[in-house]
């Protein structure tokens, strides 16, 4: 019985160091499948928590970042809004000189006058069809700010303010720029073709000021904003290859190590498994 029980014990031994070397090997095979040295919160219980939070705030810059992207495609669609009414408004201008030039018969007034009205409802079109996705830009519902977050902090907020941009809405202390339009009173035909120039002036000057802004945004604020959390994201980006990447070299060479160990515990299991056989077999012939 001792000769049995201490084979037995030999034997028990041997599937247990098999156990152990193939748990190894799955860590390592896990490990270089995935290319994550942390695939489980036993390998790095530290290690885990320095990774899932540098993950999460990987993932917030990056969202930022988007928002970023988002704000300048905001400003690129609101400019070239401004810079088509801006054409517009030259137009305009064009045409009261023209009309205060004298030598015009009323039949030429009344074909410039024709071409202001559709160039001023050419504005009033612009400020009610620019959108960037479902924002309206220059309807005046931006007036009081659209919001971006160009930081992790989400309440760490930018705000870039467009003008309402309508032929009712754009003028100066001379009068709005519908007054322009025919029937108004700084119409072409009308004859007040000073104040109409100071309206146009006006409205462009309005304009131009939103351009500056919305330009000034951009370069400083947004511009600024994306090249910040670039430099985040790479930097975060290394910390947590650092902490959670496999080391491809060293965890391969454990690899082979545990295939090697692997074989030699799965022959000692079968020797011992042989041997416990054998001397069941000679203890029955006794």
């Amino acid at each position: 019985m001792r000769i049995g029980s201490r084979f037995s014990g030999i034997d028990l031994i041997a599937q247990h160091n098999l156990l152990a070397v193939l748990d190894s090997l799955s860590v390592s095979s896990a490990r270089l499948a995935t290319m994550q040295r942390i695939t489980r919160g036993s390998d790095d219980p530290a290690g885990l928590i320095a990774m899932e939070d540098l993950r999460a705030e990987l993932t917030a810059i990056k969202e930022a970042s988007d928002n970023a992207a988002r704000a300048g495609g905001v400003v690129h669609v609101a400019d070239a809004a401004l810079g088509e009414v801006s054409s517009l408004l030259n137009t305009v201008r064009g045409n009261v000189v023209a009309a205060a030039g004298g030598g015009l018969s009323d039949a030429e007034i009344e074909a410039l006058q024709l071409e202001t009205d559709a160039a001023l409802e050419a504005i009033n079109r612009i400020g009610r069809m620019t959108f960037y996705g479902d924002q309206k830009l220059l309807d005046g519902s931006a007036e009081d700010g659209l919001s971006f977050a160009f930081s992790p902090e989400v309440a760490t907020t930018s705000t870039l303010e467009l003008p309402e941009i309508s032929t009712t809405a754009l003028g100066g202390s001379s009068g709005a720029l519908s007054d322009l339009a025919s029937g108004g009173a700084r119409s072409l035909v009308s004859g007040n073709l000073e104040e109409a120039m100071e309206i146009v002036d006006s409205a462009g000057s309005q304009v131009l000021a939103a351009r500056a802004e919305a330009g000034a945004f951009e370069k400083y604020t947004v511009d600024s904003a994306a090249r910040m959390l670039g430099e985040m994201e790479v930097q975060i980006s290394s910390a947590l290859s650092q902490v959670a990447d496999t080391d491809a070299a060293e965890e391969s060479s454990r690899f082979i190590r545990a295939q090697t160990l692997a074989r030699v515990a799965t022959t000692s299991v079968m020797l011992a498994g042989q041997n416990r056989s054998l001397i069941g077999h000679l203890l029955d012939g006794l």
